[in-house]
C-alpha cells in the first residue's frame, strides 16, 4: 500500500521527517540518513553505525594524506560559519 507524507523545507534547507517515518525507520536523535538519487525519485534510509565508519575512512585519509588535522577543519568551520576560531 502506498503511502505519502510531507514535510516543509525551512529557509535553511532543513525539513522534520515525520513520526511515523522516524519511527518507520528507528531513527534516534544523533542518526545519520542517506540521501540516494534514483532517476526522479530520492530514496531515504537508515545509515548504520558500521557503514557510516567505512564511508568517512577515505575522507580521514585524504585529510591524513595533505596534512589537514582536526583543528585545521574546526579552523575552516568556524571561518565558514563567520566565526573567529
Amino acid at each position: 500500500m502506498r503511502e505519502l507524507f510531507m514535510a516543509r523545507l525551512t529557509t535553511k534547507g532543513q525539513i522534520t521527517i515525520p513520526v511515523e517515518l522516524r519511527r518507520f525507520l528507528d531513527l534516534q536523535a544523533g542518526d545519520y540518513i542517506i540521501f540516494e538519487k534514483k532517476d526522479s525519485r530520492v530514496e531515504v534510509k537508515k545509515m548504520p553505525a558500521a557503514d557510516l565508519a567505512s564511508f568517512a575512512r577515505p575522507i580521514r585519509q585524504r585529510f591524513q594524506e595533505r596534512g589537514i588535522t582536526p583543528q585545521d577543519i574546526e579552523e575552516a568551520i568556524a571561518w565558514a560559519r563567520g566565526h573567529k576560531p
